[in-house]
């Protein structure tokens, strides 16, 4: 379980957001970052769910798909180059497969939770469905501004702009 504590965290110079209750994000449990361009949800997975991701990698593991994924896919075909020089990843959907096929992998030999953490990524659905079909317990949190939509409960993270530099984040049941 991934814990975050209510406060003010400071992300840019002139940003913050105020997060108004203890948030939970649960093993087997997806979780939808919802608010406007701007309201600071990437900065929430940078600068809060990353963090805390990071101090307990022992855990569990975790993917995290970045907005502007086409810079981690220079590192990840790089990866690939050099560990398994026989595969050519040419788009972003294969540097993602590539990831996923190694998470199962690993699984398959010490298996952890999973977190997974997709922020604006336009495989979104193709990610989850991997994960649904793949049978590996998983954590989804995500973020986006298209008609993505699941079977199971979502639970949502709501992100409201309170001032300029300000978003107040909060969780609500459906």
């Amino acid at each position: 379980m991934i814990k975050i504590a209510p406060g003010i965290v400071s992300c840019w110079q002139d940003f913050s957001l105020l997060i108004e209750q203890e948030l939970f994000f649960l093993p087997e449990n997806i979780y939808y970052l919802q608010g406007e361009n701007g309201s600071g949800k990437s900065s929430f997975i940078k600068h809060s769910l990353l963090p805390v991701l990071e101090t307990q990698r022992n855990l569990f593991y975790f993917l995290y798909f970045q907005q502007l994924f086409h810079l981690q896919g220079y590192a990840i075909k790089s990866h690939s180059a050099f560990y398994q020089p026989e595969l050519k990843l040419k788009s972003e959907w294969d540097c993602i497969q590539y990831l996923l096929h190694n998470l199962s992998e690993i699984y398959a030999i010490e298996p952890k939770p999973v977190y997974c953490l997709v922020d604006e990524n336009l495989h979104l659905a193709e990610i989850y469905h991997y994960l649904k079909e793949s049978s590996i317990p998983f954590c989804l949190i995500f973020c986006e501004h298209s008609s993505f939509s699941v079977t199971e409960e979502v639970n949502i993270i709501n992100f409201q702009l309170i001032a300029p530099n300000q978003s107040r984040v909060y969780e609500t049941t459906i």
